[in-house]
């Protein structure tokens, strides 16, 4: 059975350890967007808004499918996110 300073020499001894060695774990890094991505961003987002109308279109298809077969209410609307640039759109059922 440990005692309460064994419980407590350990328990500081193992933060001392993690505080240590929590500096040299690096997670996170930032790369640069490879030239497809970053091409497919500039064509269809980030200079071109328009290059969200195939995927306003598809997700009005979609949401007007979802109120004729009665899963959402006349007046649904959809939230879209891009995932290329991370836009969102409010999507209506009617044009």
């Amino acid at each position: 059975m440990m005692t309460r300073r064994q419980l407590l020499s350990t328990a500081i001894a193992g933060s001392a350890a993690f505080a240590a060695g929590a500096s040299a774990a690096q997670a996170f890094t930032e790369q640069p967007m490879p030239p497809a991505v970053a091409a497919e961003y500039l064509a269809g987002c980030g200079a071109n808004p328009s290059g969200h109308s195939d995927l306003i279109a598809k997700a009005r298809a979609f949401l007007q499918g979802e109120i004729a077969s009665g899963v959402k209410p006349a007046g649904a609307e959809e939230i879209v996110t891009c995932p290329i640039c991370g836009c969102r759109m409010v999507v209506i059922a009617s044009n």
